[in-house]
C-alpha cells in the first residue's frame, strides 16, 4: 500500500537528465556556522573529468543574504574549516599539491592570503582550535618506526586483523599541539596504541583538557573499541573518561556536559544513542533512548538548551531538539530534510545540508526558535533545466509483524494506468537508510533519476537493518543478514506490483556493497527478475568476515559468533549467496574495485566463475582502483554507465 503525501512538486524544466547533465553536480558539505551567526563558511566541489579529480574549495557565504564568495583557490583536498573562537579567522585543512598530505592552514577574515600553519611529516587528519584562539590540537599519523628497514626492502608485516590487501604495518596516530603562527609544535602522546583516525579532538572551554577517541591499535577493524580518553595539558596525562566502547565526544559551551554515542548492543555497527553526561563524574543526565533512532549527528545547544539530533526516520532526515530534562521535538522542516552535516552557533542557529526531492541538496539556515529553513545557497540550480522525477513514500508489511518502507520514484511523465519496468535499487550498509530526497549515492538517488528519465519505475527499499525505524527494525537482521532482508525486498516488491503499474516482463534488481549482497541473495531465490546488477558484493560470508578490513568484527556483530564451529560455518554458509548458485538463471553484471579492502573482490571473482560455470549470462567489470566505491568522477560514472547500461540492454 502507497502511503503519505502523493507526490512532490517537480522542477520546472523539461529536459531529460543524463549522466553528462550530472557532471555538473556541485557537492558541498562541512557548513559551519560563524560564532557571532552571521555566515557560514562551507566545502564546495566539482568533478573535474579530464584531470580525473574533484577539486574543492572554501565558500562563505552571509545568512542575511548575497552571493557566496571563493575563499581560496590552487589548493587541493580542502576540508574540515573551523572559526576561531572570535570568529577573526578560519582555519582549514588542503594540501600545496596532488601529491602532499593535509596541513592546517588559517585564513585571516580581515584580509590577505591563508597562512600555512603545520608541517607535520605525515599530514594532519583533523585538529581543533584552543578556545583562545592562540593554538591548535591536531592529530597525525607516526612515521615507520622502521623506515630505514623499509627502505632496504626489510619490510615484512606482521599482520593480526588487517585486510587482505594489507601491504604495509598500520600506523598509530597521536595528539600534538602547535601555535595558531605554526610554532612550537609538541607531541602530546604516544605508544602502540592509535587515535581514531576519523575522529576530532575537543578541548576543554579552559584549555586545560583535551578529549579524543583511541582504539588499542592501529588495526582498522579494531575502531570498534574506541572509548573516550582525555589529555590533562597541566600533568601530561591520559586517562579514560567513561570506561565503556563509545564514540564521537562533544561538550556543552560550558564544559560541564560531555555527549557521546553509545552503542545499544555493545557494537558501533549497530543502533547508536547519544548520552548526555556530566563531564566531572560521568552521571547521565539525559538521552536519545527515547527517540529509538540511530545517531547520524548531534550537537549541544546554548548552555541550558540541551541539543540538536539528526537521524533517518523512515524516508526522511530529521531533525531532534531536545532539552536537558530529555523531552524530545521532532522539528517540521516542510518539504525540507535535515542532512546529518551541520553546526550550531553561539546563539543556537543551525547551518545544515538540506535535502530535498526535487533539488540536488544546499546549504540552509534555521534560525533559533524557528522551524522555517532559509536557503543560503543555490549552487546546482543548473537542475531547474531538467525535469525531477516524483517521489513519494511506500510501505508494506513484513513477515516479522513489523512494517518497511521505501521510496518510489516514478517515471517522468508518468501516466497514472500505464505500465512500466521496474528497477530495484538497494541500499548499503547494511545499516543506511534511503530517503525520498535527491543526495546519496549507496541510498541509488543518482540512479533513481537517471532511470526516472529513461522512463523506469524505481523502488529503493529500506529493509530490516535499516536504521530509519527504530532499533528492533534495525536489530532485527542479526543472525538473519542475508534471509530476513531478502524477504522484505521481495515483499516490497510485490507491493509495487499491486499498484497495477508495473510491466511484469521487465522487473530488474542492483544494488552496491550491502545491496549488492541482497541482489545476489534475491536472484538465487526468485526467478522473475529479467537481470541483475551486483556490485562489490557479499557473496561468501567466510570469505568476507576474514579478508575484509573490518572483518572479524563485523562477522561477530552480525552472527553472534566467527565461523570456526560446524554450527557458525552452517550459519555462514546458509546466509551467503553463493551458496544458491545453483538456483540463479538471471542475466548478472558483476561489478568491484579490484583493491576493494571493504568487500574483496575475490567474492566477485568467486561469484563470476560460478555463474560462467553455470552457463548464466554474466559479465564481470573490474575498475582497477583502490576503495570500495570508486572515488573519482572518471570511475564513479564509469561504474553507474556500467550499471545503467546493463539494464537497459537487457529492457529492449
Amino acid at each position: 500500500m502507497c502511503c503519505g503525501a502523493a507526490f512532490t512538486a517537480s522542477a520546472q524544466g523539461t529536459a531529460l537528465l543524463t549522466f553528462d547533465a550530472l557532471r555538473n553536480q556541485i557537492h558541498l558539505r562541512d557548513p559551519q556556522i560563524s560564532p557571532n551567526g552571521e555566515s557560514v563558511v562551507y566545502v564546495r566541489s566539482l568533478g573535474d573529468f579530464k584531470r580525473d579529480r574533484n577539486d574543492s574549495e572554501l565558500m562563505l557565504v552571509q545568512i542575511a543574504g548575497g552571493a557566496p564568495r571563493v575563499l581560496t583557490r590552487g589548493k587541493f583536498r580542502v576540508g574540515m574549516p573551523q572559526w576561531s573562537p572570535d570568529g577573526t579567522r578560519i582555519a582549514y585543512l588542503a594540501s600545496s599539491s596532488e601529491h602532499e598530505p593535509p596541513q592546517i592552514y588559517v585564513l585571516p577574515m580581515n584580509g590577505g592570503d591563508s597562512q600555512q600553519v603545520t608541517r607535520a611529516g605525515q599530514g594532519v587528519l583533523s585538529f581543533a582550535w584552543r578556545p583562545d584562539g592562540n593554538a591548535f590540537a591536531f592529530v597525525s599519523e607516526d612515521a615507520p618506526a622502521n623506515k630505514k628497514d623499509i627502505e632496504h626492502h626489510l619490510d615484512a608485516v606482521v599482520i593480526t586483523d588487517e585486510d587482505y590487501l594489507t601491504q604495509t604495518a598500520p600506523l598509530p596516530a597521536h595528539l600534538w599541539v602547535v601555535d595558531a603562527d605554526g610554532s612550537h609544535a609538541t607531541r602530546l602522546n604516544s605508544g602502540a596504541w592509535s587515535i581514531v583516525k576519523s575522529s576530532q579532538p575537543v578541548w576543554s572551554p579552559d584549555g586545560t583538557r583535551i578529549y579524543y577517541q583511541r582504539q588499542p591499535d592501529a588495526v582498522f577493524a579494531h575502531f570498534v573499541q574506541q572509548t573516550t580518553y582525555a589529555h590533562d595539558m597541566r600533568s601530561n596525562r591520559d586517562a579514560q573518561v567513561f570506561g565503556m566502547v563509545d564514540a564521537q565526544p562533544k561538550l556543552s559551551r560550558d564544559g560541564s556536559l560531555l555527549a557521546v554515542s553509545l552503542p545499544r548492543h555493545g557494537s558501533l555497527y549497530l543502533q547508536k544513542d547519544v548520552s548526555v553526561r556530566r563531564a566531572g563524574d560521568g552521571t547521565e543526565i539525559f538521552n536519545t533512548r527515547g527517540i529509538d533512532r540511530n545517531a547520524h549527528w548531534y550537537a549541544f545547544l546554548p548552555s541550558g538548551a540541551g541539543i540538536a539530533f539528526g537521524a533517518a526516520d523512515r524516508v526522511h532526515d530529521r531533525l531532534w531538539l531536545v532539552s536537558e530534562t530529555g523531552v524530545p521535538q521532532k522539528v517540521d522542516l516542510g518539504d525540507v530534510d535535515f542532512g546529518p552535516d551541520a553546526s550550531v552557533s553561539n546563539a543556537g542557529g543551525i547551518a545544515f545540508i538540506g535535502e530535498r526531492t526535487d533539488r540536488l541538496p544546499e546549504i540552509y539556515y534555521l534560525a533559533p526558535d524557528s522551524n522555517v529553513p532559509k536557503r543560503l545557497t543555490d549552487e546546482n540550480a543548473w537542475l531547474d533545466n531538467y525535469a525531477v522525477a516524483r517521489t513519494s513514500e511506500i510501505r508494506w508489511p513484513m513477515d516479522n509483524g513489523m512494517t518497511a518502507d521505501g521510496a518510489l520514484t516514478y517515471p517522468v511523465g508518468y501516466v497514472p494506468g500505464r505500465k512500466y519496468p521496474l528497477v530495484v535499487v538497494i541500499h548499503g550498509g547494511p545499516i543506511e537508510t534511503s530517503t525520498w530526497d535527491f543526495a546519496g549515492f549507496e541510498e541509488g538517488a543518482p540512479l533513481a533519476q537517471i532511470f526516472a528519465a529513461k522512463g523506469y519505475l524505481v523502488l529503493r527499499p529500506n529493509y530490516r537493518g535499516s536504521d530509519n525505524s527504530g532499533d528492533a527494525f534495525t536489530q532485527a537482521i542479526v543472525g538473519d543478514v542475508s534471509s530476513g532482508p531478502g524477504k522484505d525486498n521481495l515483499a516490497g516488491v510485490d507491493a509495487v506490483r499491486k499498484l497495477g503499474i508495473v510491466d511484469e516482463s521487465r522487473i530488474f534488481v542492483s544494488g552496491w556493497s550491502g545491496g549488492g549482497l541482497q541482489t545476489s541473495w534475491l536472484i538465487g531465490h526468485a526467478h522473475f527478475w529479467r537481470a541483475a546488477v551486483s556490485a562489490a558484493a557479499v557473496n561468501d560470508w567466510y570469505q568476507q568476515t576474514l579478508l575484509a578490513d573490518i572483518n572479524e568484527p563485523f562477522g561477530e556483530a552480525f552472527f553472534g559468533a566467527l565461523p570456526f564451529t560446524p554450527e557458525a560455518r552452517a550459519k555462514y554458509r546458509a546466509e551467503s549467496p553463493i551458496t544458491y548458485v545453483d538456483d540463479i538463471h538471471t542475466p548478472t553484471l558483476i561489478l568491484s574495485d579490484t583493491r576493494d579492502p571493504r568487500v574483496p573482490v575475490s567474492q566477485s571473482y568467486t561469484f563470476y566463475h560460478a555463474l560462467r560455470d553455470r552457463g548464466v549470462t554474466v559479465q564481470f567489470t573490474a575498475f582497477p582502483r583502490y576503495g570500495h566505491v570508486p572515488s573519482d568522477p572518471v570511475g564513479l560514472e564509469q561504474a553507474l554507465k556500467a550499471w545503467v547500461g546493463w539494464i537497459e540492454r537487457w529492457s529492449k
